[in-house]
């Protein structure tokens, strides 16, 4: 059975550890400008920080995790975390808040590739674990949206101090949840201290670019819709697409579903900057999310799928790198044509359709010529 006490532990803690991460975003920006004076681009540029630290300690991965406990490497990276989290309001230089962002994204990639990459596949049953990785994926898109909608309100009615105290203290739950589960004993490897082993997968590097259209149209948005109950509608439109995603499935191809993905993204974006009213807002929002279900839902699927034996977890960290680097990159692009008095609309749809367009036209035929050759 998937949903085993062990793996529901670890998709709980994934909600609430996305959501102490992502609810940093909304916030951090807010400080930087109100209370450092940064421009909106300048503190933009700390998201990219944030999202290229991911990549630093990606070459120790499977060093780490073949050579010590898996659970402790898990936690204690969300200990650094947490304790980088609430370092925030000490700072006096800009050094040390970049010295701060470059900790928290190391520890971060540390912790998605420790969780999704390796302990929900090794608790889950051997013919589930394309599930596994599935259900991983919704439960941190959830707590992804659950944390912009506490940054987002938080903000408005609670000190910076509180804010950053209350994701250190969602943090120490997903830690306690991680610490219930029972994980099998792993005798320790005589491996190389770097590999790109649990890293990167670089035959699931094509797709993964491909899938970056979503995260950075939906970054983008971020800059520029402040109403949390867009996010709330939003996950609506995500919940619905987890209600009716396995009957499409079972029907549908994935070109179907990526196109189907897109063009709801699109009539989302539309409709949400439709001039008048709220209800746009609520449509847009529904929109994406669906739209958004259905387009992850089958990068996922290929990244999953490409790896050879034994290189799952390196397929499903690259998707996970792939994701968190595109929304900060999203953040800061959006933030940058805000400042050059550009609107946001024309350069979403430009992306969602060249995210189309280039699933249709090569990312499709790459995935099957490659999976064929298993």
């Amino acid at each position: 059975m998937l949903w085993n006490k062990n793996f529901t532990l670890l998709a709980a803690a994934n909600v609430f550890f996305h959501a102490a991460v992502y609810m940093q975003f909304p916030v951090l920006h807010r400080w930087m400008t109100d209370v450092w004076g940064y421009t909106g681009v300048e503190a933009a540029c700390m998201a990219v920080v944030f999202g290229l630290s991911l990549f630093i300690p990606g070459v120790f991965n499977s060093y780490l995790v073949d050579t010590f406990s898996r659970k402790q490497v898990c936690i204690r990276s969300m200990i650094v975390l947490g304790l980088a989290t609430l370092a925030y309001p000490w700072t006096s230089a800009t050094w040390q808040i970049v010295a701060l962002r470059v900790l928290q994204g190391s520890a971060f990639g540390i912790a998605l590739m420790a969780t999704g990459s390796t302990l929900a596949i090794d608790v889950a049953p051997s013919h589930q674990r394309d599930g596994a990785n599935r259900a991983f994926t919704w439960s941190g898109i959830a707590g992804m949206l659950a944390g912009v909608v506490i940054g987002l309100a938080g903000m408005q009615h609670v000190a910076f101090t509180q804010l950053v105290s209350a994701s250190a203290c969602l943090l120490a739950v997903a830690m306690v949840l991680i610490g219930y589960v029972k994980i099998s004993f792993r005798a320790p490897l005589d491996l190389p201290l770097c590999s790109s082993d649990r890293f990167l997968l670089f035959r699931a590097v094509p797709p993964g670019i491909n899938m970056m259209a979503v995260p950075l149209v939906i970054g983008m948005l971020f800059v520029s819709v402040s109403d949390f109950s867009f996010y709330l509608c939003t996950g609506l439109g995500f919940l619905l697409y987890l209600l009716v995603r396995e009957s499409v499935r079972r029907q549908v191809d994935g070109r179907i579903q990526v196109g189907a993905g897109q063009l709801l993204m699109i009539a989302g974006l539309m409709a949400l900057h439709h001039p008048e009213g709220v209800y746009p807002l609520y449509i847009g929002g529904c929109l994406i999310g669906l739209g958004t279900g259905f387009s992850i839902g089958q990068f996922l699927q290929m990244m999953i799928l490409l790896p050879l034996h034994c290189e799952r977890g390196t397929g499903y960290h690259t998707y996970c790198l792939s994701w968190e680097l595109a929304w900060a990159c999203g953040i800061f692009l959006g933030v940058y044509l805000q400042s050059q008095g550009k609107g946001l609309f024309g350069a979403e749809i430009l992306i969602a359709v060249a995210g189309l367009l280039l699933y249709q036209a090569f990312t499709y035929r790459y995935f099957k010529r490659h999976y064929q050759k298993h």
